[in-house]
């Protein structure tokens, strides 16, 4: 993974650490694709004719795996939201070929966190708190501070390793 996506020094390795994207000159294809109309960076108005996808379009998805699959050599991916937004599009364009170096991500805006529950797999949408419930097994979670970009989540672990299952057994 590219230095844009390791941690500050005073931060652990594994945390994602977001900058403002610059515009690419040497790229043929700008696409950029937002959470929202207020997740847009300003960067945007100098990009020279970017594709712009908004995630609250009706057809916003299958637009975005139209773009991401017909994506060519030469082609940048800007992408702006909130961590969970961010992760889940970097996901899916690694998912259609696209490689790191090709990808800018900026959390643009504050709100949702995907966290991965260790116990039972499930990947859930969770806010800055360092303790949850886990949706599907009912176990208390730690949100670790440690990032999967593999998963696009921080882990959740047992709060209680002596009780693991002390939720979902109650």
């Amino acid at each position: 993974m590219t230095d844009r996506h390791s941690a500050a020094p005073d931060r652990l390795h594994s945390l994602p650490r977001y900058r403002q994207p610059l515009p690419r000159e040497s790229v043929s294809r700008h696409i950029v694709v937002m959470q929202s109309a207020g997740a847009c960076a300003p960067f945007v108005g100098e990009l020279e004719q970017p594709l712009v996808l908004n995630g609250e379009s009706a057809d916003f998805s299958r637009r975005l795996h139209q773009v991401l699959v017909g994506a060519t050599v030469g082609s940048h991916l800007y992408i702006m939201g909130d961590e969970a937004f961010i992760w889940r599009i970097h996901g899916e364009a690694r998912s259609a070929g696209l490689e790191n170096d090709e990808i800018d991500i900026t959390c643009t805006l504050a709100g949702a966190r995907l966290v991965y529950c260790v116990h039972c797999g499930l990947t859930q949408a969770a806010g800055p708190e360092a303790l949850l419930t886990c949706i599907n097994c009912d176990v208390g979670l730690e949100v670790r501070e440690h990032f999967s970009q593999r998963l696009g989540a921080y882990l959740g672990v047992c709060t209680n390793p002596d009780q693991p299952f002390a939720g979902a057994r109650s």
